[in-house]
């Protein structure tokens, strides 16, 4: 079990991607049910939540920002980016400066956020939705008031959740263009494998169940032994044989350069709902 992190969280926005965050944080042991306080407009929504997970929810009112914020030592901004200018406007004055401000909205930058928020550190980070099963990835961007402690704070949240890496703003985009969007795109190769099988005969459930372990231990094979994944394709494609002509028709179908250009256009697109914060 991780280390415990005694900190009251506050989640402003209860999607899935809040969803994925907390209870991550919940499974893994480092925050109890009961120092998580959730807040959306969805009532529904927040039923759901604490009746699986037993958190404390906070239903909205006139006054459910100020309650929220005066209960957390963490709160973070979890709504649509589109609606970040209204978010940050009803409780930027809110925050005090011992507390850590984390922004999950995608594209909407720091510079941003601190014009609202001008007592507490603001932190940027881009998580993905794997933190649900510990298997997340995460990048942090330091705002300007953020310190040591701040930094040592947001990675002692995601580590336990996954990975997570510091790094400039410029590059949190780029980010999430892979550990972000990725997953989706692994979904798709994952269903993909399975409908092959099937084709060839194998049971839905079977072959569902065999990719996804595929994906699964080809990446542990990368990341375990630090081998480059080209030399790790290399050991498997035999002369000659099935693997070499399964890797052939890849390529003729650009494998490589259409996953290129959907990481491209997903970090172009996120940079354009940004602009639009």
């Amino acid at each position: 079990m991780s280390q415990a992190i005694q900190k009251r969280i506050a989640f402003i926005g209860a999607g899935q991607m809040c969803e994925a965050i907390f209870s991550g944080l919940i499974r893994s042991g480092a925050v109890s049910p009961e120092h998580i306080l959730l807040y959306d407009v969805n009532e529904s929504r927040l039923a759901d939540l604490q009746n699986r997970y037993h958190t404390n929810i906070l239903l909205p009112s006139d006054h459910a920002y100020e309650d929220l914020v005066s209960a957390a030592d963490i709160v973070f901004l979890s709504v649509r980016p589109q609606d970040a200018r209204e978010t940050l406007s009803g409780t930027g004055s809110l925050f005090r400066p011992e507390q850590t401000v984390i922004s999950i909205m995608g594209g909407v930058q720091l510079s941003f956020l601190e014009e609202y928020i001008q007592n507490a550190a603001v932190v940027r980070v881009m998580p993905n939705t794997p933190m649900l099963v510990m298997e997340g990835a995460a990048g942090i961007a330091l705002g300007a008031r953020c310190t040591s402690q701040t930094e040592a704070l947001a990675k002692s949240l995601f580590d336990v959740i996954g990975i997570s890496y510091v790094l400039p703003e410029s590059l949190i985009d780029p980010l999430t263009g892979i550990s972000g969007c990725g997953p989706a795109f692994a979904y798709l190769f994952i269903e993909s494998l399975a409908d092959g099988g099937v084709e060839m005969g194998l049971s839905r459930e079977m072959a569902l169940s065999l990719a996804a372990q595929c994906l699964i231990g080809a990446g542990k094979m990368v990341l375990n032994t630090n081998t480059h994944p080209g030399i790790l394709k290399d050991r498997v494609c035999s002369p000659g044989g099935g693997t070499i002509a399964g890797v052939h028709t890849l390529e003729e179908g650009k494998f490589r350069g259409v996953v290129m250009d959907a990481v491209v256009q997903s970090i172009q697109r996120m940079q354009n709902v940004g602009d639009k914060a």
